[in-house]
């Protein structure tokens, strides 16, 4: 679903030069998923940026769904994204005034590719159908971030990025919150990306990948 080709990314931190890829290839396919680890200032938020075309590589390739991106314009990236990528965050990004239904409605309607039969699954499939008319306000830190997951999901992605997205969770809301998440995406056969610090987190995921000074490594 994503290909990175030989990608090279650094920055500059005062004096310090900063690889968060050194020719690094990586690739994962419709409907896979992987957890991506790391320490922090890795580089794992920049990496997840390249792939949603949100970051720019110094030298190498960035495909998705086998189209290269670095030739889109600022207005094809944001229709690429919108139509076809998934963003969930720490933060919920949820609209206060909206209720959680319209929260994650939102994506699907600007994309043109609501269904309201698939969103009232997804409402059901997260536990979430009693809460559809409640503000952000009025929810748990878990409850929205099940609104946010299904925000992402509800247009029908081809691949979902997740950067920590139970980070602001309890342990027992984390496990179930990412349990909902890789069961709802392998269901809309999205291919799946999750940041995590967590171990325990990342066993959730079919398979766990490391960053450290610019290599991607499988883990065991």
């Amino acid at each position: 679903m994503f290909e990175l080709k030989h990608i090279d990314k650094a920055f500059r931190d005062r004096e310090d030069e900063i690889h968060v890829a050194r020719d690094l290839s990586w690739s994962l396919g419709a409907g896979d998923n992987a957890a991506l680890m790391g320490e922090s200032g890795a580089g794992k938020t920049t990496l997840m940026n390249i792939i949603a075309g949100l970051d720019t590589v110094d030298a190498g390739e960035v495909l998705v769904g086998g189209e290269p991106i670095a030739g889109l314009s600022q207005a094809e990236l944001t229709t690429f994204r919108r139509n076809r990528l998934g963003l969930i965050f720490q933060k919920f990004h949820l609209v206060p005034a909206l209720s959680a239904w319209d929260n994650a409605a939102l994506q699907a309607r600007l994309a043109g590719a609501f269904d309201k039969g698939f969103a009232a699954h997804l409402f059901d499939m997260l536990g979430i159908e009693q809460l559809a008319h409640r503000r952000p306000e009025q929810l748990s830190g878990g409850q929205q971030q099940r609104v946010a997951i299904a925000r992402a999901l509800m247009h029908k992605p081809q691949l979902v990025l997740a950067d920590e997205p139970t980070g602001n969770l309890d342990e027992a809301t984390s496990d179930t919150v990412i349990e909902l998440l890789v069961s709802a995406a392998s269901e809309a056969d999205a291919t799946l990306v999750v940041v995590t610090h967590s171990a325990a987190i990342a066993s959730h995921l079919s398979h766990t990948w490391r960053l450290a000074s610019g290599a991607l490594t499988r883990a065991a």
